[in-house]
């Protein structure tokens, strides 16, 4: 009798092969990360003092995400002196920072991460701007750009709504970013009833915005920079990693902001940074250290302890940050050097070939060559930005108290629309003024009777004359009647009461030796 060959097995292999096709598939599936960056120095408003720095933080933006992004689009117009600074080094600038450009441009993008997202990857979009910002008579932000302005209608518009719940990441430096997001308040009555926006309503969204007390974005020649967008990268490219992970998310970087800023006493130049987290992914990283295509990486260790900073072979400054002893995290170098790593009264110098993974052990420290900056807002930024250490023991008192509060924002909602006294009011005059008439109407009629059955001529002459008169008082109550009433409607239509309303975003910091996580019950 023949053997039967086992069916079964071929089967069996074939299942396997699907189930591994499947596990291929899902490790491979990543987020694909896209950035668009725009940076514009000038505005419309004659009040407003054109910027120094906008374009140069808006390359630098750029430059940084696009080690760890498929595609990078700037949007800015370079200046004299970055065009000579950045010389012979490849830029990104793909065009004008003008309303239209951004449109066209996250078009663009959007069609590459619809390509992505087929492959089975998760697009992850950052839109980037560096900036003059202002808010128009509905405390509604905007930003400005070339021939025109970036509202926040554009914003939830071409932006947030286009996004079908992929990850978007705000990142913007300009007076009153905040406002993109929140509204300032434009009394306790509006006349129109606008369309309604708040971030709540898009919980794939972070935010990283500037949001100093006086609505004025600071700027450094320090830094050449503004002080907003120089922190931000500082942490960014390595020290705001405080677990050490080699990621940093959202909440480290508002604790790295704030501990920045910490010293930083008077109002009129602390910031104060509105970072929060896409409710729907809290624990979404801003940038993966690892991921990051960086020319090279040094490991700052416990060779160094307290204030230090990084400069180019520029000497631009590159990153700033205070460090405690025992934190430790590899610091990411964007494009080949020389950098130097400045440290009190030494200074390790890394080579222009320096490349890939580095250590602090393989360059002795030297003698520090300073430089220095003179002038009243360099030396008083000088001894109050990053005097805080950023250790665990800030991070995380920060972030379950003054964080979370800060994050609370006030929105102006609609009443229902009965809600309104002053339209009643006038409904109420406009139906009296109506019933008035009426009874006037009635009493002409009567004495229009009397003066019909009266015999005397001289009576019939009184009764007409007052029924003329009655039907003047009438027919001017009438029209003042009518007036309120449809004025009232009119009220009712267009003057919607709106109340204050507080609004706490459902985040719960989890604290622990390891590091930060976030919760959430949205």
């Amino acid at each position: 009798m023949k053997n039967r060959p086992n069916r079964s097995i071929p089967s069996l292999l074939a299942v396997l092969a699907v189930a591994l096709s499947g596990m291929v598939t899902q490790a491979a599936a990543a987020d694909k990360r896209f950035a668009l960056v725009i940076g514009y120095n000038h505005s419309d408003d004659p009040d407003l003092k054109p910027l120094r720095y906008a374009d140069d933080d808006a390359l630098r933006y750029a430059e940084l995400l696009g080690t760890l992004s498929e595609d990078v689009t700037l949007l800015t117009e370079l200046d004299r002196d970055t065009r000579r600074l950045v010389a012979g080094r490849a830029t990104l600038a793909a065009g004008p920072p003008t309303r239209d450009g951004i449109i066209a441009s996250l078009t663009a993008l959007r069609h590459k991460m619809a390509r992505v997202k087929r492959q089975g990857h998760r697009p992850v979009l950052y839109f980037v701007y560096s900036g003059h910002g202002n808010y128009d008579a509905e405390g509604r932000g905007y930003v400005h750009v070339k021939s025109g302005r970036w509202t926040t209608r554009d914003l939830y518009s071409h932006l947030f709504a286009p996004s079908g719940g992929d990850p978007v990441i705000l990142m913007v430096d300009a007076c009153n970013a905040a406002l993109l997001v929140n509204s300032r308040g434009a009394g306790t009555r509006r006349k129109a009833r606008p369309t309604r926006m708040n971030l709540e309503q898009y919980p794939n969204v972070g935010v990283v915005l500037s949001s100093s007390s006086v609505g004025k974005v600071h700027e450094w020649g320090r830094y050449l920079a503004g002080v907003f967008s120089h922190e931000v990268r500082s942490g960014l490219v390595g020290p705001a990693d405080l677990d050490g992970d080699h990621a940093v998310t959202f909440p480290e970087l508002a604790a790295f902001i704030a501990a920045a800023n910490d010293k930083v006493k008077n109002p009129t130049v602390r910031i104060s940074a509105y970072i929060r987290p896409p409710l729907s992914a809290p624990n979404l990283s801003l940038i993966d250290l690892r991921a990051a295509r960086f020319h090279a990486r040094i490991e700052i260790d416990t060779r160094i302890s307290g204030k230090a900073h990084v400069v180019d072979g520029d000497l631009i400054r590159y990153a700033d940050f205070h460090k405690t002893r025992a934190q430790r995290f590899s610091l990411g170098l964007v494009r080949p050097g020389p950098y130097t790593v400045v440290h009190g009264g030494r200074e390790y110098q890394l080579p222009a070939e320096a490349r890939g993974d580095l250590s602090l052990r393989d360059y002795p420290p030297t003698q520090r060559t300073a430089v220095r900056s003179r002038g009243t807002h360099s030396d008083y930024f000088d001894r109050t930005l990053f005097h805080q250490p950023y250790a665990t023991e800030f991070a995380q008192s920060y972030l379950a108290g003054d964080w979370l509060n800060s994050l609370i924002v006030e929105r102006e909602v609609d009443k229902p629309w009965y809600a309104n006294g002053p339209a009643w009011a006038t409904l109420s005059a406009g139906l009296m003024s109506l019933a008035v008439g009426a009874a006037f109407t009635v009493e002409a009629h009567d004495v229009s009777q009397r003066a019909a059955n009266t015999p005397w001529g001289s009576e019939r002459l009184t009764l007409n004359e007052q029924i003329a008169s009655h039907e003047t008082t009438a027919g001017v109550l009438y029209g003042v009647g009518g007036a309120a009433v449809v004025g009232s409607i009119v009220w009712f239509i267009l003057d919607r009461p709106v109340s204050t309303r507080r609004y706490k975003p459902p985040l719960n910091v989890g604290l622990s030796p390891g590091g930060v996580v976030l919760s959430t019950t949205y």
